[in-house]
């Protein structure tokens, strides 16, 4: 799978958590859930995001040595 791939992969998987989290915060709020989103769900994000951010430095990377190999 190249990098791509797997960075379109992730970015649709966690465009989907984001929609169906907001779905879930709709109906329930209260201190548990809260509580989830501050220790799972908001580290998670900024986590995917970072992930994004380093799978396009390494597409460009790739296409950097490649174009110098080449």
């Amino acid at each position: 799978m190249s990098v791509a791939s797997s960075r379109l992969r992730l970015q649709l998987l966690h465009q989907e958590l984001l929609q169906r989290w907001g779905r879930v915060c709709e109906t329930w709020d209260d201190p548990v859930r809260r509580a989830l989103q501050e220790k799972q769900i908001a580290p998670l994000d900024g986590r995917i995001r970072a992930a994004l951010a380093a799978m396009d430095k390494m597409r460009d990377t790739i296409a950097t040595v490649r174009r110098e190999c080449g």
